[in-house]
């Protein structure tokens, strides 16, 4: 693709193909929730208390007007608890400061959706049906491209693989390691696996993440295949519920394909009283690392209360065109 100094498309050929391709790709995924009963929603894009994720960092609105969401899922769950139909989806855009990699920019175009009464198992075979009709629309088949070349297979099912069981497999560290030693078990046995970018200050999370990205998710790449990634651990949940048979893991997963982590989604924890302790983990986490502190979202606290059992996933749909064309960059799928 051709680009300006200002990064805009200037190849009308190659505009004409991409917004055929995304316009594609929005038609197949609001016809897959059309025909499984999901009513489309809006919720607002700008909000007076951002999501408190420690790894996101929401864009703030001038003259204290509050911030941009980095996702709409504070106020869909504030759906569900109002009383809105039992399924809905959303397509919005979506602000994160910082983000800056071939993989991810500040402004994107996010996929949600929530499945009331319902497990995680619900919607990770929304994935994958999503994923693998859409591929059937753009591409003919049920596959997608990696940047490399070969086809990346998306059939359903796909492969569960335990986040446990994979750093296990692909980086060498132990079970107990990882879900029971703490800090520095974590960062000696990265050590002993080779994993040198993982130092002596790095906390349990940092290295954590160093480990899932350079080890973990290079081998989830070379599969060819879709696959999730469950059972995150406990300190990992964000607004996941904690696993009812073991406690040390969380309702949380990550679905993969290609080498691009595709969505993230959780089965909800509904207990206002833990999610706010959560929260504040989470604004201690940034006052020790001299980030601005951010408000505490007491509406959706409030309405968590009366949200009902749920499960849900947030996809970036850039990364699904991403996917299905073979783009090595998400610039290569924007027209600007």
């Amino acid at each position: 693709m051709i680009r300006d100094p200002a990064g805009e498309c200037r190849d009308r050929g190659r505009l004409g193909w991409l917004l055929s391709l995304r316009s594609s790709v929005l038609e197949a995924v609001r016809e897959y929730f059309r025909h499984q009963g999901f009513v489309e929603v809006e919720t607002p894009a700008a909000v007076p208390a951002p999501s408190l994720d420690a790894h996101l960092e929401p864009v703030g609105l001038d003259c204290g007007a509050g911030w941009l969401i980095t996702s709409p899922e504070y106020h869909m769950k504030r759906l569900l608890a109002l009383g809105s139909p039992p399924k809905i989806y959303q397509i919005c855009r979506c602000f994160r400061g910082g983000d800056h990699s071939p993989s991810h920019r500040p402004e994107f175009v996010m996929v949600e959706w929530y499945r009331a009464h319902a497990g995680p198992d619900r919607v990770l075979a929304d994935v994958e049906c999503l994923l693998s009709e859409a591929a059937r629309k753009v591409n003919g088949g049920s596959f997608g491209r990696s940047p490399a070349g070969p086809r990346v297979d998306l059939t359903p099912p796909w492969p569960r693989l335990t986040v446990a069981a994979a750093f296990e497999r692909h980086a060498g560290i132990p079970r107990d390691c990882l879900l029971d030693g703490g800090a520095t078990s974590l960062r000696e046995g990265a050590r002993a696996a080779g994993c040198d970018s993982v130092e002596d200050g790095d906390d349990w999370e940092t290295a954590f993440h160093k480990l899932l990205v350079e080890r973990v998710e290079p081998a989830l790449a070379d599969m060819g295949q879709g696959v999730h990634l469950t059972g995150y651990p406990a300190p990992l949940a964000a607004l996941a519920r904690l696993d009812g048979k073991d406690p040390q893991l969380s309702e949380r997963f990550e679905s993969y394909a290609g080498g691009l982590e595709l969505a993230n989604g959780f089965g909800e924890l509904t207990d206002a009283r833990q999610q706010r302790r959560r929260f504040r983990v989470e604004r201690l986490r940034r006052r020790r690392e001299k980030r601005r502190e951010l408000p505490l979202d007491e509406e959706f606290l409030r309405d968590l209360t009366s949200m009902p059992e749920a499960s849900g996933v947030a996809l970036g749909f850039d990364r699904l065109v991403m996917l299905l064309c073979g783009a090595q960059r998400i610039g290569e799928v924007a027209a600007f």
